[in-house]
């Protein structure tokens, strides 16, 4: 395996809108969402390691979360883990891995990936082939890499890349990042061929990364500079990753960096990618049955006249279930939620009314 080549694992997020099997407590990775016998991040980090050394694959995650990840990952070393002092979205903890990367290796390029997708393979090899395609690329031209896969329907939960000049075989620049689009603007994408799914998965060189965020970096131009200069010989680790936490905006890649350089690229890839951040996402990778409803973890469930829905039940239980097309049934804890399959961006307004109506234990 090549030593220059590192994996970094986010898994920091709240998951809210897979609620309620997902909680403050134990959000989405941390869970066995598709009943495979594996939760998600211990998928995501057996996935890598078939291609990457397990010491060069480094997980972000929140302080509160960090014994799950010693529990679900024992292979992976105490100084592998990276506990990130505030939540925060993309742009903090890559920038912290990016700098953590080039302090352990002036030549290091990153994978930077969620910890929330399901990756098939269905041509052995692809999946693997490509990233390494990638991290070659990144290396010998020190553009940044993003990876997207061609849409199979105009889906509006999805963020979208605009592909432009070939840079090489599979490979463009990229034209525009577009952030769940509405539906109509959705299909013209999926309709004009020019337009992949941004996968959120993300290849670059540490050097290259620290760089652009820095020309782009702005008002927090000095906390990145510090960060630079400071970082590779510091002994206050803690202080410099709490300033950077605390100055650098809540806000994604592509608005904060990608979207402003001009050394970007996307991969065209060939695996079978999905995003599991919502019910309908989960709900279109499941097999369906003969009327198109999705029992998830074998739920037992009688569905009478319905069609199109998605159950996930705790074992032992059972739904009976009349005259309903297009909901989510989901029971877990003390929780049931009932709501339309189409409702999954009011989601996270579900749990801040049941925070405030009911309280803590609830989400």
């Amino acid at each position: 395996m090549n030593k220059n080549y590192y994996c970094v694992i986010l898994a920091g997020g709240a998951g809210t809108r897979i609620w309620p099997v997902s909680r403050q407590n134990k959000p989405k990775q941390f869970i066995d969402l598709l009943g495979t016998g594996e939760t998600l991040l211990q998928t995501t980090f057996n996935r890598y390691k078939k291609f990457i050394d397990v010491e060069n694959i480094l997980v972000t995650t929140n302080l509160e979360y960090a014994d799950m990840v010693r529990e679900q990952l024992p292979e992976l070393s105490d100084d592998n883990l990276m506990l990130e002092p505030i939540r925060r979205n993309t742009v903090p903890p890559v920038t912290w891995a990016s700098a953590e990367v080039a302090r352990r290796n002036p030549n290091g390029v990153l994978i930077v990936t969620p910890s929330d997708q399901n990756i098939t393979d269905k041509e052995n090899g692809v999946f693997s082939d490509e990233i390494l395609q990638g991290l070659d690329y990144a290396h010998r031209h020190q553009r940044l890499l993003t990876l997207g896969v061609k849409p199979t329907r105009p889906e509006t939960a999805y963020g979208y890349i605009q592909m432009s000049a070939k840079m090489a075989p599979n490979i463009f620049t990229v034209q525009t990042f577009t952030e769940k689009p509405q539906e109509d603007f959705a299909r013209i994408f999926f309709e004009s061929g020019e337009f992949l799914w941004n996968s959120g998965i993300y290849i670059w060189s540490a050097k290259a990364f620290l760089k652009a965020i820095k020309e782009v970096s702005g008002y927090y131009n000095e906390i990145i500079e510090d960060l630079r200069v400071h970082y590779p010989t510091s002994t206050n680790i803690k202080d410099i990753v709490f300033d950077l936490y605390s100055k650098l905006p809540h806000m994604a890649l592509e608005q904060t960096v990608l979207e402003k350089v001009e050394n970007v690229d996307v991969m065209l890839c060939h695996f079978g990618w999905a995003d599991l951040g919502t019910w309908e996402s989960v709900f279109n990778y499941m097999d369906k049955d003969g009327q198109g409803n999705a029992l998830v973890n074998n739920s037992k469930a009688v569905l009478n006249d319905c069609n199109n829905c998605l159950v996930r039940l705790p074992d032992g239980h059972v739904a009976v279930l009349q005259g309903l097309s297009d909901y989510v049934i989901v029971e877990e804890g003390n929780v049931i939620l009932v709501c339309k399959r189409d409702a999954q961006n009011i989601i996270r307004s579900f749990v801040n009314s049941a925070q405030l109506d009911l309280g803590d234990e609830y989400v």
